[in-house]
């Protein structure tokens, strides 16, 4: 069975790939967010702030850098399940992963919105935002891999493909050993 290349990657090293860019991003983004997301003006909360939709942006204005970094603990979890999952080929472990990164980036464009105010100056606010987009769409472009390769791992383990031996076979009519010949071919297809 020949593998397909993308981008001079098969599907299983653009999945390992994929996790370890996300340690390595989430790293960076936790050194450089860090002081932007703890200077958060989190003075008491006052009778004038009407209105949930105001409460609600300052308290993710006050918890942003801890929302961020127990998101960010988490993810870094997930990246080595992840990465066990691609060494015992479970494809659950994968599904897993994409699921809980299209979250995380969620999340992140969420806190970004609210606390990228004035306080900062603009440079900072365009290159915060710059960080954040070309990590969502880097993430996008391994998901490519991650979903291929989770698809290859589920289409190997689905019943089809496994051979039974349990079945009684007749060898009185020939049949054996045409059974056996297609067990060989089959072994040998899969080896190449």
């Amino acid at each position: 069975m020949r593998q397909q290349h993308w981008c001079g990657m098969t599907a299983k090293m653009g999945s390992v790939l994929s996790g370890v860019f996300t340690i390595m991003a989430i790293d960076l983004y936790l050194i450089f967010e860090r002081k932007y997301l703890m200077k958060g003006n989190c003075t008491e909360l006052s009778s004038q702030i009407k209105g949930t939709g105001m409460l609600a942006k300052q308290a993710i204005i006050c918890w942003s850098w801890t929302i961020v970094f127990c998101l960010s603990f988490i993810t870094l979890i997930i990246s080595c399940l992840l990465l066990y999952s691609i060494y015992t080929q479970i494809y659950r472990g994968l599904l897993i992963y994409i699921i809980w990164i299209f979250f995380y980036e969620t999340v992140n464009i969420v806190i970004q919105i609210h606390t990228n105010d004035d306080s900062n100056p603009e440079e900072v606010r365009i290159l915060r935002w710059f960080g954040l987009v070309s990590r969502t769409l880097m993430h996008c472009f391994w998901m490519f891999f991650v979903i291929t390769y989770a698809y290859v791992i589920y289409k190997n383990q689905s019943p089809s493909n496994i051979i039974s031996y349990n079945r009684r076979i007749s060898t009185g009519s020939g049949e054996f050993s045409w059974r056996k010949a297609k067990i060989i071919n089959l072994t040998r297809q899969y080896n190449e």
